[in-house]
């Protein structure tokens, strides 16, 4: 069958059927649903019929994520996505209490930008991620968990004049090349973000995925870094370079988050790394504020 073929043939329902089923939508309704152009007599969606179209897509899309996440309980297993940066940093302590639970082989884990991240666990392609987000742009369809929020500084040579300065600022800092992480990260972004309220075109000299590599042109007093407290040296790690605060720019809020869709339900599988994961981030958070 084609698409010139009227719709009824195509779905195999007779014409009768769908007439009917349309008039029991409209009287429970009260509304509208279709009005007949007078040129062309094709039917066409009133406002109410569009509201009813995008609603049934919605039910659709949900149904087949559940169809989804029950076939993957039964199977056992679980996708879990996370953002780069903060897999270099976490996933160490997250993948400890996954083996002890003896859970491994049932955790499919995949790294990918923030972005692909929250369209993954949409589309229903991964049931949990963790991923660094603007709190203004997360979908209302997430039910989202702030586990820990970033924080950013300048990364800079000893021998810079801006780690010489008594009150260094973003503005002063934007006059010097800077190397950054790339697109994969929100370093990225809220960088771009913070020169454009300074209406400054900013020097970018080097663009990575690897933090290593960023720390070591800044080493070099080649650059300044823009990095988050993910990405910042350990204790005793990279004690030559210097972290350097700004508070000339308005930074935006910028959490990690646990995701997952909204209708999920954390149970079974999915309820066990959560609790893994909530854990994890609490023990570390508490680690740091001891460390303040």
């Amino acid at each position: 069958m084609n698409q010139s073929e009227p719709a009824y043939l195509r779905l195999l329902i007779a014409q009768p059927t769908i007439s009917q089923a349309i008039k029991r939508l409209e009287r429970h309704f009260q509304v509208t649903l279709f009005f007949r152009q007078a040129k062309t007599k094709a039917l066409v969606l009133t406002p109410s019929g569009q509201q009813l179209l995008l609603a049934a897509n919605d039910i659709i899309n949900n149904w087949q994520h559940v169809n989804e996440s029950i076939s993957h309980l039964r199977q056992h297993t679980l996708r879990f996505g996370i953002e780069p940066s903060v897999s270099e940093h976490y996933l160490p302590a997250l993948t400890k209490p996954i083996i002890e639970q003896d859970l491994l082989s049932s955790v499919h884990t995949v790294e990918m930008g923030a972005n692909q991240l929250v369209k993954q666990v949409l589309a229903g392609q991964l049931d949990l991620a963790i991923s660094g987000n603007l709190d203004q742009t997360l979908d209302e369809r997430l039910a989202v968990t702030p586990l820990r929020p970033f924080k950013f500084r300048i990364l800079a040579n000893p021998d810079h004049p801006l780690a010489k300065s008594d009150h260094p600022t973003f503005a002063e800092a934007l006059k010097s090349p800077f190397v950054l992480l790339n697109a994969t990260y929100l370093n990225k972004l809220v960088f771009r973000q913070l020169a454009e309220q300074l209406s400054i075109e900013p020097q970018v000299l080097f663009e990575s995925d690897s933090s290593t590599l960023i720390k070591g042109l800044v080493k070099e007093n080649l650059a300044l870094g823009f990095i988050s407290d993910i990405t910042t040296p350990a204790e005793g790690e990279d004690d030559d370079l210097v972290e350097i605060p700004f508070d000339d720019v308005q930074v935006p809020s910028v959490h990690i988050n646990l995701i997952r869709r909204a209708h999920q339900f954390p149970i079974g599988l999915v309820k066990q790394v959560i609790d893994i994961i909530e854990k994890t981030f609490a023990d570390d958070n508490a680690k740091q504020e001891n460390k303040q």
